[in-house]
């Protein structure tokens, strides 16, 4: 027909014959992989696959960079040291915590070593009851060594008239013994993190006398409420995946208190305590085993019950990337994900939709004035 804008035949198959041409020529990536691969660099985009499948029989240099882990964060949780009134009222050394100011350091480790506290009505605006952790050791931790390697035992028989021998395991690889860990903190005016330590260490050491006892449902379930639970995280570059995870239970053996009172008459500031060194012993490690993932989110759970699975999403807000900066130390919960071992912040719904209103009003504001200018 006339004036038809139908393709013809021969238009059709010279279209298919452009497309099928075009389907053929390399990318930019398989044009750069088949240079390398020609090269003494080997394939670029399936480097890392191509080295488990395959020997470099011409023993060329790797084009896989090396691993590089990020230290990533730490965790201790909380112990459930038995600070009440009662308890503390006849040690004189436990009488700071006995404050009325709530605002004051022995206030605020006095809630945080003793969770049930805030239960009974002890409240800080310092303190965050529904945090698992203890933020001024996570925060200010500068370095943590002392992690042992996971360890094959091997049994090796005598040696026979010819000197051989032989060699198996023996034994298990997984930790169930007792070790000590070093962590070194950061120190801050007030010098709050010996005074912790100096509390913790005086009421295991009085607990164990009699003079102040536990709360009775540990001493029914014979459990040791001083205990910390640490968990090791440690992340991509990105801070949003665990590439490891391990944990460990430990206990702190002393308070480097005796070095507040050093003196020297050539210096005015005694910069001995710059750094706190804290030693733990530690019973048991666990290594890279799934279920560590589970046991991080119960505890959060256990202290926040608004971050259980049925509650979270209704009660909490998972904050994207670009949100993590604005609710830094603002009492953010995290979760590692069961699924994708990402580790995810949350943040209650309140406080987030209280962020939202003070945004927008913040942005109405600075329009207004930019157009009555």
């Amino acid at each position: 027909m006339a004036g038809s804008n139908k393709p013809s035949a021969e238009s059709i198959l010279k279209e298919q014959t452009n497309s099928e041409t075009l389907k053929k020529i390399p990318s930019v990536t398989d044009r750069i992989d088949q240079v390398s691969q020609q090269g003494s660099v080997g394939n670029l985009s399936s480097a890392i696959g191509e080295s488990f499948f395959g020997l470099n029989h011409r023993q060329t240099p790797s084009a896989i960079p090396i691993n590089r882990d990020y230290f990533g964060y730490t965790f201790f949780t909380r112990p459930a040291l038995n600070f009440s009134t009662a308890n503390l009222r006849g040690v004189r050394e436990l009488m700071p915590l006995l404050t009325n100011n709530m605002n004051s350091i022995p206030a605020i480790l006095r809630l945080t070593l003793d969770p049930q506290l805030a239960r009974n009505g002890f409240t800080s605006p310092f303190h965050d009851r529904q945090q698992a952790f203890i933020p001024v050791l996570s925060n200010h931790l500068l370095s943590m060594s002392g992690w042992p390697d996971v360890v094959a035992p091997m049994a090796t028989s005598p040696e026979g008239v010819y000197k051989e021998s032989h060699s198996m395991v023996d034994g298990l690889t997984k930790n169930y013994s007792t070790y000590d860990i070093t962590a070194s903190f950061r120190n801050l005016p007030g010098d709050p993190i010996t005074a912790m330590f100096l509390f913790w260490c005086h009421y295991m050491s009085l607990a164990f006398t009699g003079r102040i006892v536990p709360y009775p449902k540990f001493i029914v379930q014979n459990r040791l409420d001083s205990n910390t639970r640490i968990f090791r995280l440690v992340m991509d570059s990105t801070k949003t995946k665990v590439q490891k995870i391990a944990s460990t239970i430990a206990t702190p053996m002393s308070s480097p208190i005796g070095a507040a009172f050093n003196f020297e008459a050539d210096r005015p500031i005694n910069n001995s305590n710059d750094q706190i060194t804290i030693p733990f012993r530690c019973h048991g490690a666990e290594y890279q085993d799934d279920v560590l993932a589970n046991e991080f989110n119960r505890v959060v759970q256990r202290f926040n019950g608004n971050m259980q699975d049925n509650l979270r999403d209704k009660k909490c807000h998972l904050l994207a990337p670009d949100e993590l900066t604005i609710f830094n130390r603002k009492g953010c919960y995290p979760r590692i994900n069961e699924n994708t071992s990402e580790l995810e912040w949350w943040v209650p719904l309140d406080v987030y939709k209280l962020y939202q209103q003070q945004a927008s009003a913040y942005k109405q504001l600075t329009q207004s004035d930019q157009y009555g200018r």
